[in-house]
């Protein structure tokens, strides 16, 4: 199967025939000589002034567009065009960033051929930028304040590997306002936040917060962090990003709130009408804004927050508000923390919402695999225990699968039920465990039996098992790994 990102049909052959023509004129002079006089005799008949050498030639827009095409990725860092799912791989930082360190690999190799081929590929070199150390951000500000290759900049990812590394936010407002193209930007808490005596007298006039001043307008994706410590931190005016499609919002207060009534606070409504996919790890103190936002064209929300209220009227009032319109939706909750807090929490309320009445159109939903056993339901366990069943569900995906166990298997035996998922067609494992597996990369014998039983039963249900590519284990497979599969 092809990729989308494959070369065009027309570009091999033009490459494949440069190729060719270069070769033969190097290596057979006639041919070169009468290549050259058939080229001069044409040029002259037509008109066309003489050009030296007679080597052939390619035009330098051609070239361009051969050397974009052979140092692209895929999937491309670069496409806004389509809607960011959830169940997208790769799903850690470290094959992310082992993915962009080998595109810079090819990228360096391309520019080192000659100068000519150096000054067209400097463009792709600068239109996607990881930030991985504050040592980057520095050496970039300094690179984009004193050449003009900030116009190339389309996507800014600022996410270092240490939490001691943290990039000084005026390099970072540097880069913002050399980069007017930019169309993707990422913090993940990222930013330095306390000012030290080895710091430029400059930063003292820059916060975190403030870097949302020099963010471009026709910005498509934004991942943003807040730095306030309060349990109710204020947020940036998002509408002025009116073609935003995707945003990511991170809170890195130092105290957060474990309250459910949420304090008196200034309702901010925003317009976002073209927000297609929405993550978020607000406190249930924060979430209720949310509530306020319009979000007509909302289809993929993620809630990843470790303090939040199931039980809180934000996380009701938000899926009254946009829950009809989500097709895709990711609960980082541990199904066990919001068990605790269910039976331990004397001030929560002993209600559950009802997902399913709230999410209507949901087809494809994403949990984790740490579900606890649920006392009023002792014979089955739940994917999670907010959605114990959905008429419209058609895919589940599972993360944080490390080692199948009993109540694992349990659990994946009881999302199979047809009374409790009907129309589900898809359950995918959003960890490298099946996929290491299906590539027969897996030593753990315990861990490939374990598998086999969770797609034995899947085959007898129906059902499609995926590894985190999408790619679904077939008979095949296990005949291949000495399974005797009927």
């Amino acid at each position: 199967m092809h990729s989308k990102h494959s070369l065009p049909y027309a570009v091999i052959c033009l490459v494949s025939a440069a190729a060719v023509l270069t070769t033969l004129s190097r290596k057979m002079p006639s041919f070169a000589t009468l290549l050259g006089s058939l080229r001069r005799k044409q040029r002259r008949r037509n008109g066309i002034p003489l050009l030296s050498g007679d080597a052939p030639r390619l035009p330098s827009e051609l070239w361009i567009l051969i050397i974009r095409y052979a140092t692209l990725s895929n999937p491309d860092p670069l496409d806004t065009t389509h809607t960011v799912s959830f169940l997208d791989p790769p799903h850690s930082m470290q094959l992310r960033l082992a993915a962009y360190h080998a595109s810079m690999r090819q990228k360096t190799t391309v520019c080192l051929v000659n100068r000519q081929w150096h000054a067209w590929a400097l463009e792709f070199m600068y239109e996607y930028v990881w930030v991985s150390r504050a040592g980057h951000a520095a050496l970039l500000a300094e690179t984009l304040s004193a050449r003009p290759y900030g116009r190339w900049l389309r996507r800014l990812h600022v996410e270092t590997t240490t939490v001691l590394d943290k990039c000084n936010p005026t390099h970072l407002r540097i880069i913002l306002d050399k980069a007017p193209s930019l169309a993707i930007y990422s913090d993940h808490r990222s930013i330095r936040l306390t000012v030290f005596s080895v710091n430029t007298p400059l930063e003292d006039t820059c916060t975190p917060d403030d870097l949302f001043q020099s963010l471009p307008n026709n910005l498509r994706r934004l991942s943003w962090t807040s730095y306030e410590a309060s349990p109710t931190p204020s947020m940036p005016f998002f509408s002025v990003l009116e073609n935003l499609m995707f945003l990511e919002l991170n809170f890195h207060a130092s105290s957060p709130s474990r309250s459910f009534a949420p304090p008196a606070i200034v309702v901010q409504p925003l317009n976002l009408p073209h927000l297609q996919t929405l993550k978020t790890s607000l406190c249930s103190n924060t979430f209720s804004l949310l509530a306020t936002w319009n979000l007509p064209a909302l289809r993929n929300l993620s809630l990843l927050s470790p303090d939040f209220s199931y039980s809180s009227p934000a996380f009701t009032n938000f899926f009254e508000a946009h829950g009809k319109n989500i097709v895709q939706l990711e609960l980082g909750h541990s199904s066990s923390s919001i068990l605790e807090e269910h039976y331990l929490t004397p001030s929560a309320p002993n209600v559950r919402p009802n997902l399913a009445k709230l999410l209507p159109n949901l087809s494809e939903f994403i949990c984790s695999a740490n579900a606890e056993w649920n006392w009023e339901s002792p014979d089955w366990i739940a994917p999670h225990v907010l959605l114990p069943a959905h008429p419209t569900l058609k895919l589940i995906g599972i993360r944080d699968i490390v080692r199948g166990d009993f109540v694992l298997l349990e659990q994946m035996r009881s999302l199979l039920r047809r009374e409790a998922f009907p129309s589900l067609r898809y359950v995918r494992d959003m960890g490298r465990g099946l996929h290491s597996v299906r590539r027969e990369k897996e030593t753990d014998l315990d861990t490939v039996h374990f598998w086999h039983q969770v797609w034995s039963r899947c085959r007898g249900r129906g059902v499609y098992l995926e590894d985190w590519e999408g790619v679904n284990v077939t008979a095949s497979d296990w005949r291949r790994l000495g399974f005797e599969v009927v």
